[in-house]
């Protein structure tokens, strides 16, 4: 009678985790849509992430913050802290978007496929969202976006997120965990930039055959802009991405596989009964 009743729970079980299982990951995987649009919609205003910039930016907080003090602690102030130095330069700003990080953080929380599969659905949602009145991408988006020089970079987040989720897939040492940042980072601003190339290919062909002038300067300003100023500041949120991720891999490894618990479960079950 016992052996009867045991493979009977367990097969009831193990359809409930199935069942309950495939809840959880359509569930992670719209949130890692909404994560994505999210990120896609937040407007960061950083100063340019170069050498002489970055230190002029500095040089300026700390000399608004030593403007702050109140009058009678100024004295003690000037006391400990040596003198601030003015900007020598105008710090030059630029809009940032954490959408590289956004989709390191998804791809270290959900791993792989789901993270994969969030960042497809909203590149391809961006393309036919217009069509139903849905707008994901800043830009606007659409069937046309393609064309649109910043859009290899969202090629890239989706390498990013299988890159992230592979390495990080069994272990969460400090070491994967920055090969993992590093590889999504890399991911994403070389398939990004392998785009961009690709893109002067392309108009070269479909526009007769010759490069047209002043591509190469085209170039540059966009990798400027899309990575270059943008790199600095992807490294550091990245690693705060996978920060904030560490313990919420555990919320979605249960979400995702609720079985665990009921095969513990079973597994006591049949030591009592044995």
């Amino acid at each position: 009678m016992q052996l009867v009743i045991v493979p009977q729970r367990e097969s009831v079980a193990a359809r409930r985790a199935v069942r309950k299982s495939f809840i959880g990951q359509g569930i992670l995987i719209l949130l890692g849509i909404e994560l994505l649009f999210i990120a896609t919609f937040t407007s960061l205003e950083l100063p340019v992430a170069t050498g002489k910039n970055l230190q002029a930016s500095v040089q300026k907080e700390a000399l608004e913050i030593r403007q702050a003090v109140p009058s009678k602690y100024k004295e003690k102030v000037d006391k400990y802290v040596p003198g601030v130095i003015p900007p020598t330069q105008a710090v030059r700003y630029s809009i940032y978007s954490p959408q590289a990080p956004m989709a390191i953080f998804v791809g270290y929380t959900f791993g792989w496929p789901l993270a994969t599969i969030s960042c497809a659905s909203f590149v391809v949602l961006g393309l036919l969202g217009p069509v139903f009145n849905l707008h994901p991408f800043a830009g606007g988006g659409g069937l046309n976006y393609y064309l649109e020089p910043g859009f290899g970079y969202l090629l890239g987040m989706i390498a990013a997120t299988w890159a992230v989720g592979y390495i990080t897939r069994n272990k969460r040492s400090s070491l994967n965990q920055i090969l993992a940042v590093l590889a999504g980072l890399a991911s994403v601003h070389v398939v990004g930039l392998a785009y961009l190339l690709g893109t002067c290919v392309v108009l070269a062909v479909v526009e007769g055959g010759a490069i047209q002038p002043g591509w190469q300067q085209w170039l540059f300003q966009e990798f400027r802009n899309l990575s270059w100023y943008q790199l600095p500041y992807d490294a550091l949120f990245g690693l705060l991405a996978v920060g904030a991720g560490f313990p919420l891999r555990w919320l979605s490894g249960r979400l995702t596989a609720p079985d665990i618990g009921a095969r513990k479960d079973n597994s006591k079950l049949k030591e009592l009964l044995d």
